[in-house]
């Protein structure tokens, strides 16, 4: 098998499906969503995203450079926001299969697939979309002699993981860094799992464990307790000659669905009982550490004063107020204003936050640079992320919001590929604080997200973060402090705060 392996030219199907998903979320993502951030079919799919840092990049690199034929399907990729619209998922699928039927009658049967997903998308009807996917993928590419052509997916470590995907993979591979920084690598990984089952090095046997539990995302980090413990065995396990690849999945507490939470997946080379124990005991560790995943936080008042208080001290560099309640990577809109009011009321010099609202930013615009203006901020949104805050500011700058990252890995890049598309956006001044408005919400992901329409970070008090974690990466190297915030938002710690229907796991409340 090998032998005829290395005489043929593996032809590779290449595509993806990705959203985060916020079941509590009261907008519906509609194929606009989608467009907006990352939509590419056939030719086009390799052409905009072969070079990025996205897990589809790496698979695509990885692919190419095994001088693999690629056969391009489908990616699309929206920001994480309020239940998929079951139109937009049928006509993103419908074309995925559609390019996979239509190479498959012109050129013959494929080899191999590679697919990137999230693991924690619902749409109206469906609440295991990523099984789904599967499922369509297999009626057609597997022969009707029951043959089954190799699929390996590449997951968001966020993804709530039924045990259904696991039988339908014949690898799962998860990014195994939160923030996430490594999808590149975790695409080129999966090129070289599916190498070996080409070549028939490899016989995967997986099991799945469900912790019994749900964590919030505050707690999902993987430099943090719990995670981090779980992490420091998968890396000694995967030493394990058996072992293929150990998927560590922490879930995602805001998509409900019967299996939201975390999952310990384990592929192993023909050996399930091996799989099963290592996916036993690496929950076991989970579990052991869940008291760690409980968070200190601060009103925002107080975080803003004890900021200050760090500052007046000689803090070096900004304090980080975490508005991880209004966490975008998490689904909210952005516009949470507990901690621009809380700033403004302590008379906050140099303090930023950004804040996504369309409506200010029309206004900005129209008034045009230099312009004092007057006008309602945030809160716009919908009920959860607090009222309007009425200013009166100066706009410093205009800007179309297109900025190109500074970290070659980052979070933003996981998906979207290399730029950062706000949207139109403004630099508004009020009194002492930096109000960054966008048309666009984008998560904290990078510091050209403010030193791109003029505010440079570094000179800065105190920024506010519309994130759970992802903004460690690119924030942390210039913070000289951090500060948990309760803000009002759909992404609060307090899970109890949600009505879930689905989930059957428990949580802390």
């Amino acid at each position: 098998m090998q032998e005829d392996y290395a005489k043929t030219k593996p032809r590779i199907v290449v595509g993806g499906i990705v959203h985060e998903t916020h079941s509590f979320a009261e907008d519906v993502t509609g194929l606009d969503g989608f467009a907006q951030q990352s939509l590419w079919t056939g030719a086009a799919l390799v052409q905009e995203l072969g070079a990025t840092r996205a897990a589809i990049g790496g698979m695509i690199a990885g692919a190419q450079a095994a001088q693999w034929e690629v056969v391009p399907t489908l990616y699309g990729a929206a920001m994480p926001s309020g239940t998929v619209a079951d139109s937009a998922y049928t006509q993103m699928l419908d074309s995925l299969i559609a390019e996979l039927a239509a190479a498959i009658a012109a050129d013959g049967a494929v080899d191999g697939v590679l697919l990137a997903l999230h693991g924690a998308m619902v749409t109206e009807t469906i609440l295991d979309p990523e099984s789904h996917v599967l499922e369509a993928v297999r009626a057609v590419v597997d022969d009707r002699a029951g043959k089954a052509t190799p699929i390996v997916v590449v997951l968001d470590m966020h993804g709530n993981i039924s045990p259904r995907l696991v039988e339908l993979a014949s690898v799962l591979v998860a990014f195994d860094t939160n923030p996430h920084i490594d999808p590149y690598a975790r695409g080129i990984e999966a090129v070289a799992i599916l190498g070996d089952l080409l070549a028939g090095k490899v016989h995967p046997t997986a099991a799945i464990v469900q912790p019994p539990w749900i964590f919030a995302p505050q707690a999902t980090g993987t430099d943090d307790l719990p995670l981090r413990a779980v992490h420091d065995r998968r890396r000694e396990m995967e030493a394990d000659a058996d072992v293929v690849c150990i998927s560590v999945m922490a879930g995602f507490a805001y998509a409900d669905t019967p299996d939201t939470g975390p999952a310990m997946i384990v592929t192993t080379n023909d050996n399930p009982a091996k799989a099963a124990a290592y996916a036993q005991e690496l929950a076991d560790i989970c579990m052991a550490q869940v008291a760690a995943s409980r968070l200190e936080i601060l009103t925002p008042a107080a975080a803003v004063q004890q900021a200050m208080l760090q500052t007046a001290g000689g803090a070096r560099g900004p304090v980080m107020l975490v508005d991880s309640a209004d966490n975008i990577g998490g689904g909210t809109p952005g516009d949470g204003t507990d901690a621009l009011r809380a700033m403004l009321d302590a008379q906050v010099q140099e303090g930023t936050i950004v804040i996504a609202d369309p409506e200010a930013v029309a206004i900005c615009w129209q008034a045009g640079a230099d312009s004092a203006v007057e006008l309602t901020v945030g809160g716009k949104a919908d009920r959860w992320h607090g009222e309007p805050v009425p200013v009166r500011g100066t706009v410093r700058a205009l800007s179309n919001g297109e900025f190109a990252c500074e970290l070659p890995d980052n979070h933003f890049a996981s998906f979207f590929g290399n730029t950062i598309k706000m949207g139109r956006t403004v630099w508004l001044r009020v009194d002492g604080v930096n109000i960054i408005l966008t048309e666009r919400k984008i998560p904290p992901f990078d510091l050209a997200q403010l030193r791109g329409v003029g505010v440079e970070p570094e000179a800065q008090s105190m920024i506010v973060v519309k994130s759970a974690v992802a903004y460690r990466a690119a924030y942390m190297p210039i913070a000289a402090g951090v500060l948990e915030m309760d803000t009002q938002g759909l992404c609060t710690a307090n899970l109890a705060r949600f009505p879930y229907q689905h989930a059957r796991r428990p949580y802390d409340r």
